[in-house]
C-alpha cells in the first residue's frame, strides 16, 4: 500500500528535464523555498546523496543537474520535498536521458 503523508503538496516531475514543479495542491500556487533533498540509487544498487536545494520562485527546481558525471552512473533517484505550512512528499524519478 505504501506510506501516506499528510500534506497540501502536488509535485509535477518533468523527467526529460530532470526538473521538478512544487504546489499546493488546494490553490495550485507555486511554493517557492520549498526544500529537496536527492539521493541517487546508482547502477550496481549503491544509494548515495546526490544534491540539494531549495524551489525558486516558480516553485522549480532541478534534481539532475550537477558538475560532475554522476548523473550517468545514476539508475534512479528518490526526491524529498518539503514546504512550510504544506508538509513533506517522496517521490521517485527516472534520471533523464542522456
Amino acid at each position: 500500500a505504501g506510506t501516506f503523508y499528510a500534506h497540501d503538496l502536488a509535485v509535477e516531475l518533468a523527467h526529460r528535464y530532470g526538473q521538478l514543479r512544487v504546489l499546493r495542491a488546494g490553490s495550485r500556487a507555486p511554493l517557492p523555498a520549498a526544500y529537496v533533498k536527492v539521493y541517487a540509487r546508482q547502477h550496481g544498487g549503491a544509494v548515495a546523496f546526490y544534491k540539494d536545494g531549495y524551489t525558486d520562485l516558480r516553485g522549480r527546481f532541478d534534481y539532475a543537474t550537477l558538475s560532475t558525471d554522476d548523473l550517468d552512473r545514476t539508475e534512479r533517484f528518490a526526491l524529498l520535498v518539503v514546504a512550510e505550512g504544506a508538509g513533506a512528499t517522496v517521490l521517485e524519478a527516472e534520471p533523464p536521458a542522456r
